[in-house]
């Protein structure tokens, strides 16, 4: 496995830890908050990006009686995914 690959295998990992992170502590509210930590310098994750916001916004132009909503924080983990993780907390 390729450097690249593992850094977007580690952004994605990151992306779920910190949304399960978000469900257990807003469970009761109507809106869960989501970090999703991506190296915006890269066209793979510009696309990624990009996905993650179309899914969300189909799956609500789907679900429009859900009441519980995403927000997502996409933050630039400046080629340094360790470091954005830790900085998370």
């Amino acid at each position: 496995m390729s450097m690249a690959n593992l850094k977007h295998l580690f952004s994605f990992i990151i992306l779920l830890l910190l949304s399960l992170e978000g469900n257990k502590q807003s469970m009761a509210d109507d809106v869960i908050r989501v970090g999703v930590v991506l190296d915006l310098n890269s066209t793979v994750a510009k696309v990624a990006e990009s996905y993650i916001l179309m899914a969300v916004s189909d799956f609500y132009a789907v679900n429009a009686n859900y009441r519980t909503r995403l927000s997502l924080f996409t933050r630039d983990s400046k080629d340094d995914v360790v470091g954005a993780a830790c900085a998370g907390n």
